[in-house]
C-alpha cells in the first residue's frame, strides 16, 4: 500500500533524515520517499498504517503530522 502524509517542522536534510528513519522503524513499512519542498512523506508498506501510528512514530520530536 501506498500512504502519502504531510509532515510540519522537516526544514533541511536533517530533519528528512530523522522522520524517514522514523517512519521506517514501524512494522510493515518497505519504503519511505520525503519529499522535502512540499513536506510530504511517501510510505509503501504490506498493509494500511493508521494515522495514531504515524504520529506516534514521531513522538518525542519536532514534526508532526498534518495529514493521514
Amino acid at each position: 500500500m501506498k500512504r502519502e502524509v504531510l509532515v510540519e517542522g522537516m526544514k533541511c536534510e536533517g530533519c528528512a533524515n530523522t522522520v524517514q528513519e522514523r517512519f521506517e522503524a514501524i512494522e510493515g513499512v518497505e519504503s519511505v520517499a520525503i519529499d522535502l519542498i512540499n513536506k510530504k512523506a511517501v510510505l509503501e508498506s504490506q498493509s494500511d498504517i493508521n494515522k495514531d501510528t504515524l504520529v506516534s512514530a514521531l513522538s518525542g520530536t519536532k514534526y508532526s503530522v498534518i495529514n493521514g
